[in-house]
């Protein structure tokens, strides 16, 4: 007899768009329980994520009178897991606790069900999870086969599952059939037939496991038309039907009570091999792809390929300065929650608001990048920051509204302190020893990041761009192997930035530049001020507090590598929701200093091309005024972003009228859609000619105010 575990893990992350919700929903989410529902004597069990039960609870609730007849019936199992999709192992061990229970708590008032098992997010693995799981109540997990493989187990050794544990505390885990996952809903459904088949004559009394995302079955392109159009989930499950006489589908808390484990195994740090793969930076990315390769070629795969791992999922955090601030910020208000809750000054109902907000922004997608992961996309890693932004501001609520703060520490932990300023409308974060440069910009009534930006990266799957768009036969292989294009000529946007792309970063360039040449990388810097270390002091009284810092640097002179010094200086008041910025320049050097300084702020406003964000002078619309325009406005002390979506406005005012550069900075991802392009950031540059003579001086102040409309 096989046991057939089949499970099938559905999610949608927070903030995704409305839209997105309801496609899924339409193609996927309810055609999949309408079909399994007419076949009753099949099992399987299902993971739905917190953010997918909340927006299904709110718009589709019929949805959930037809899985808890399917509960009641006796023909789905209901998983736990964290709520809202964490990482479990990268988030605060309250939290960990906090997320299964809430989930946990969620089941059963819904379902009349206690989940004994979980799913793991994204199946990331590490040791010391089995004595969290065990401490909730949690009996078992699903992981890969992978997993298992790289714990020395063979294929023979996977066909049941496994006890392991941590401090003593047990959980028991699946290994999920990799061959399953490919095949499922991509070969005929007749394969997978073949294949258990294949295993039951040969083994007999098995258990194997089939789990995956649920998207698959409609929400994937393609996948509607091949699940549902063609029929393929009906004849699936017509053909298990079928074979109940040797196949039984079971859940997976029956399993355990009706076989006893293969053994006990301590599973290394993993996750699914791809992941491994996208963790690693953009040359190990293409050397694993070309050594996988070879193994193949070389017919060696199958038996060595056990000993090939990718990365570490963690290494995201050092891939994308990006991640590792949203992960910093959740550490970073994990700390202000602690205190606040030692402090008492909260009603508790403030306080498990403040930390369902942090829980929401712990949700996995935008922290990483792969096909499915959503770090290049603005929106999710909007969502992260606006919740935790949301938090700190129910933290506020206690303080006066004339507070005015200041933290110094290694916010980052990058070895070298970071400056954070805070009053009621603004969080300034400057990090000193990286040009002494503005990394984020919190603005409060709107819970915004406004300088959320996302640098230019090569990525390990750039050179096959010119290979997207040919026929892939996608609908009968795995989404992995997609090559397709949202739109033609996307090689021409692979521009790679050398820095981090923040704000209040100083270049010096030649008088020849031009903010097509800047935002194309086609340039020489003359200075050595953007990404370098600035001395800094805080300078902090009733009325203001500030960031004081100097370089003593050099520009590129008439062939002279001349000394200049760059000072500059960001203030913030309380109870304002602006600040400034100034700056001196002073030529150090015994050369006449003739150059351009280029102020770069990078502000993102989420849609590069919808008509209500703009750009304006006083109210006026700049031509062209969308995000995404490129342009110069020559003369002129101020210039304007407009949000009228999320209600504010960005005003930069100069004390001496210049040039105001402005262009997009838009990156080139891969998704299971293929190939696109993510607007990222408008850039707004003001521009001064420089031309000074031996120790003398230069000086300009910028203003910087966030209105609300």
């Amino acid at each position: 007899m096989i046991r057939l575990a089949f499970g099938v893990h559905i999610h949608q992350p927070v903030g995704n768009f409305d839209w997105v919700f309801n496609d899924a929903y339409e193609k996927c989410y309810l055609p999949f329980l309408e079909t399994i529902a007419n076949h009753p004597a099949l099992k399987f069990s299902l993971h739905t994520t917190g953010p997918l039960y909340l927006w299904i609870e709110e718009h589709k609730p019929e949805w959930f009178d037809l899985l808890k007849k399917l509960v009641d019936n006796g023909q789905t199992e209901i998983l736990g897991g964290g709520f809202y999709e964490p990482i479990l192992s990268v988030i605060p061990q309250e939290d960990q606790i906090g997320q299964i229970v809430k989930m946990s708590n969620y089941i059963e008032n819904k379902f009349g069900v206690v989940p004994k098992g979980m799913w793991t997010a994204e199946r990331i693995w590490e040791p010391g999870l089995p004595s969290l799981m065990a401490r909730t109540g949690m009996d078992f997990t699903l992981l890969d086969d992978t997993h298992f493989r790289w714990a020395g187990l063979k294929d023979e050794d996977l066909l049941g599952y496994y006890i392991t544990e941590d401090e003593g505390l047990p959980v028991y885990v699946f290994p999920i059939s990799k061959f399953l996952r490919y095949s499922i809903p991509f070969k005929d459904p007749q394969e997978t037939i073949d294949f258990l088949k294949k295993l039951y004559d040969g083994h007999g009394d098995i258990v194997v496991v089939y789990a995956d995302d649920g998207e698959k079955f409609g929400a994937w392109p393609g996948t509607f038309n091949t699940c549902y159009n063609e029929r393929w989930l009906q004849r699936f499950f017509h053909l298990l039907t079928q074979n109940l006489g040797w196949i039984k589908p079971v859940f997976f808390n029956e399993a355990i009570e009706e076989v006893p484990p293969l053994g006990r195994v301590y599973l290394p740090t993993s996750s699914y091999a791809e992941m491994g793969q996208w963790s690693l930076p953009a040359d190990g990315f293409s050397e694993y792809e070309e050594m996988e390769e070879k193994f193949k070629t070389e017919k060696l795969w199958d038996r060595y390929g056990y000993l090939v791992r990718g990365g570490f999922w963690r290494n995201f955090m050092s891939k994308y300065s990006e991640s590792n601030n949203l992960h910093k910020r959740m550490i970073y208000l994990t700390y202000q929650i602690r205190q606040a809750a030692e402090e008492k000054k909260l009603e508790n109902e403030q306080l498990s608001k403040a930390i369902d907000l942090k829980w929401q922004g712990q949700c996995n997608c935008p922290y990483w990048h792969g096909v499915f992961g959503g770090l290049y996309l603005n929106h999710l890693r909007h969502a992260t920051y606006s919740r935790f932004i949301a938090s700190e501001s129910v933290l506020e609520s206690a303080k006066e509204k004339n507070f005015l703060e200041y933290d110094v520490f290694d916010y980052d932990i990058d070895g070298k302190e970071e400056i954070i300023l805070k009053n009621s409308f603004l969080n300034l974060y400057v990090a000193p020893f990286y040009g002494g440069s503005l990394f984020e910009l919190d603005y409060k009534p709107a819970s915004m990041n406004l300088v959320d930006t996302m640098t230019r990266r090569k990525e390990g799957y750039h050179d096959k761009l010119t290979a997207a768009g040919q026929p892939d036969g996608y609908a009968k292989g795995s989404i992995h192997d997609r090559l397709e294009t949202k739109e033609a000529g996307l090689e021409k946007y692979l521009i790679y930035d050398w820095y981090r792309r923040v704000s209040f970063l100083d270049h010096f360039f030649d008088t020849d530049i031009s903010p097509e040449r800047f935002a194309g990388g086609d340039y020489s810097e003359r200075g050595d001020f953007v990404n370098q270390p600035f001395g800094a002091e805080l300078d902090k009284n009733d009325n203001s507090a500030a960031v004081i810092m100097a370089r003593d640097g050099h520009v590129w002179i008439n062939n002279i590598w001349a000394d200049v010094l760059l000072r500059k200086k960001i203030i913030l008041k309380p109870e304002e929701s602006g600040f400034e910025v100034s700056y001196r320049v002073e030529n150090r050097s015994s050369a006449r200093l003739q150059s351009i300084l280029g102020i770069e702020t990078a502000w993102s406003l989420l849609a590069g091309d919808a008509p209500d964000r703009y750009y304006h002078q006083n109210g006026e619309k700049l031509s062209p005024s969308n995000m995404v325009s490129v342009g110069v406005t020559d003369d002129s002390d101020t210039i304007g972003l407009r949000d009228e979506a999320l209600k504010y406005d960005i005003i930069l005012n100069t004390d001496r009228k210049l040039a105001w550069w402005r262009f997009p900075v838009e990156t080139i991802s891969l998704s299971e859609g293929g190939f696109e392009r993510n607007y990222q950031q408008s850039t707004v540059m003001p521009v001064i000619l420089l031309d000074l003579q031996p120790g003398k001086t230069a000086d300009l102040t910028i203003f910087v105010k966030i209105n609300k409309i």
